[in-house]
């Protein structure tokens, strides 16, 4: 009677074994019906498994719990993984769209300040080329007032010479005419003389006469002026007798001769 009741306990823990077996298996196909027995048959087959197999299928429960625990750690670690690498990937393009939003930036402001740089130096550049123009201007106004105080020196250089060489000529021409002149007046003067017909009555006195010549010498006119009656009739009728009289070609000294006055007196 004890043998028998130690063999149902090995039986009722070994069909928890398996029950416990069954939960934990990746096998959960129904399994197929077995056999009905009489009692004392399954409590003998109970008692001859030995404890060596029971504590293998235990082993193997183990393992397969185990190795399910492993695929499921395994599982989890993937997905953390794959959510690590999701999360390193974005933040390496939030990282990338940062810098190349800070490229962008940095880009756009040295281009702003590449402009504002170009745009200074075209203003300096105008700024410096206006300058210059301004400067170029003013050498070539001052040039232009030098240029023309200096051909206004020279024109009253010029024309202070050509005073100075017209007096100069004046001079010699009026000598000259004034020496042409005394000349023909003391030819006329001679020829007035040479046919005056005097008598000693006409001594001391003397009749002042107007004389107009033509070019050729012709007498045009004779006009007393003053004096001595018997003088004046007799230096009329002197110059009468000449037909003409000595005068210049030159047209200054006939211009003084072409009506001259002259004062006869008889050489007594």
């Amino acid at each position: 009677m004890k043998l028998f009741r130690s063999a149902l306990t090995k039986s009722v823990l070994l069909h928890a074994l398996i029950l416990v077996m069954l939960l934990f298996s990746v096998d959960f196909h129904t399994p197929k019906p077995q056999t009905q027995a009489t009692p004392q048959v399954q409590v003998i087959e109970a008692v001859a498994i030995s404890e060596q197999a029971v504590q293998k299928r235990i082993d193997k429960i183990k393992e397969a719990k185990a190795a399910q625990q492993r695929a499921e750690q395994q599982r989890i670690a993937e997905q953390r993984r794959k959510k690590r690498e999701a999360e390193a990937r974005r933040l390496k393009a939030k990282r990338e769209a940062e810098e190349k939003a800070r490229r962008l930036k940095e880009q756009r402001l040295a281009e702003k300040r590449k402009a504002e740089a170009e745009a200074r130096r075209k203003r300096e550049e105008e700024e410096r080329r206006r300058q210059e123009e301004a400067e170029r201007k003013r050498r070539e106004q001052e040039a232009a007032e030098r240029r023309e105080r200096e051909r206004a020196e020279q024109e009253r250089r010029l024309q202070e010479q050509l005073a100075a060489e017209q007096a100069a000529r004046a001079r010699r021409n009026s000598q000259q005419v004034q020496s042409e002149l005394q000349k023909y007046r003391a030819l006329i003067q001679h020829t007035i003389q040479r046919h005056l017909i005097v008598d000693q009555s006409m001594k001391g006195k003397s009749c002042r006469l107007n004389i107009r010549l033509a070019s050729n010498g012709l007498v045009t006119q004779v006009k007393v002026l003053g004096g001595d009656p018997i003088v004046c009739r007799a230096a009329q009728n002197a110059v009468y007798k000449n037909d003409t009289l000595p005068v210049s070609d030159d047209p200054d000294v006939y211009a003084q001769l072409k009506d001259i006055n002259l004062t006869v007196e008889p050489n007594l």
